[in-house]
């Protein structure tokens, strides 16, 4: 660090050693309210030794004799960590990097962008948050931990924003496609408007690709259909109330062919003499024929062989 930076540092933490003290409690309320948001995911370097669980009093204790006052970047790229360490007499103004020591507190690791420091003396391992002081300790194993967890909730947030309808078309369609062909969708609100509202294209830069659900694939068909019928002069609205009838003639298609299949059942169980598994295979059949009309089996088929995926491939083909 150069000259002029340490200078600095020094400044700092003489500023914040000036400032009146406030009572833990203060900051407890400030931690417990995150202003920063979750810790950052960065690479971390291994702990010296062991965090072993320490009194809470003593860690209390401890953390109270370091005021964290200062955090910069130094040129080589390496976090300064400046502190007051008033555990010696007189206070001294230290200025830290990672695996360094000064007066027997070594600083384990620091984290720039979440403003904290963890240390270590004497046995006793405690977190500082730069202004807030004592919060929870953050450990390596934590410390990775926290970026698994990030890692896995920026995916999630890249997954719901990649399924997220575009324009209102898609909201409109989604709405209908997204429910199982046997269930009732609610009425659709087809708001009045000028064409572009239901067929603008995509948002500029949203990756779409390949449908990787079923639904998904339904939806964009949907949207390519409705321009489609834009193009050839029906308007959007009329394609989607036509959208709605077909569904609801599918729905009722549906439970029209679960029914039959019900009642065939029934009526071949109620004949008598049929073994546990005769009665499984009836059952098992009369499932396989509802798919075979595209429809929802009444249970789920298990163990589908080949040979009567094939059957069901062809039947749907032939719809």
């Amino acid at each position: 660090m150069s000259k002029r930076a340490g200078l600095l540092m020094v400044a700092l933490c003489a500023a914040v050693a000036s400032a009146a003290s406030r009572p833990k409690a203060y900051y407890e309320l400030i931690i417990s309210s995150e202003p920063f948001g979750p810790m950052a995911a960065l690479e971390v370097p291994t702990a010296p030794e062991e965090v072993a669980v320490a009194d809470p009093q003593k860690v209390q204790e401890e953390s109270n004799k370091i005021q964290l006052c200062a955090m910069t970047e130094t040129p080589d790229g390496r976090t300064a960590v400046g502190l007051i360490d008033n555990g010696v007499s007189p206070a001294a103004y230290i200025t830290l990097f990672d695996g360094e020591s000064a007066n027997g507190l070594a600083l384990l690791f620091s984290d720039l962008d979440g403003e904290f420091a963890t240390f270590q003396r004497e046995g006793i391992t405690f977190t500082l948050g730069l202004g807030l002081g004592l919060m929870e300790t953050i450990t390596p194993e934590r410390f990775a931990q926290q970026q698994i967890e990030a890692e896995q909730a920026e995916a999630e947030a890249a997954e719901r924003e990649r399924k997220k309808p575009n324009s209102l078309a898609e909201q409109l369609i989604a709405m209908q496609m997204s429910l199982p062909p046997d269930v009732e969708a609610p009425p659709l609100p087809i708001p009045m408007g000028e064409d572009i509202d239901f067929t603008q294209e995509f948002e500029p830069g949203k990756e779409r690709g390949e449908p990787q659900t079923e639904t998904e694939a339904l939806v964009q068909a949907g949207v390519a259909e409705l321009k489609e019928a834009v193009k050839s002069g029906e308007s959007a609205q009329d394609y989607l109330r036509r959208l709605v009838e077909h569904r609801s003639a599918e729905v009722q298609r549906q439970k029209r062919e679960q029914a039959a299949a019900r009642e065939a059942i029934e009526t071949a169980l109620g004949a008598g003499n049929l073994s546990e598994e005769e009665a499984a295979a009836v059952k098992r059949q009369a499932n396989l024929e509802l798919m075979k009309k595209g429809v929802v089996p009444l249970e789920p088929v298990e163990h589908i062989t080949a040979a009567e995926q094939a059957e069901i491939d062809a039947a749907l083909e032939a719809l």
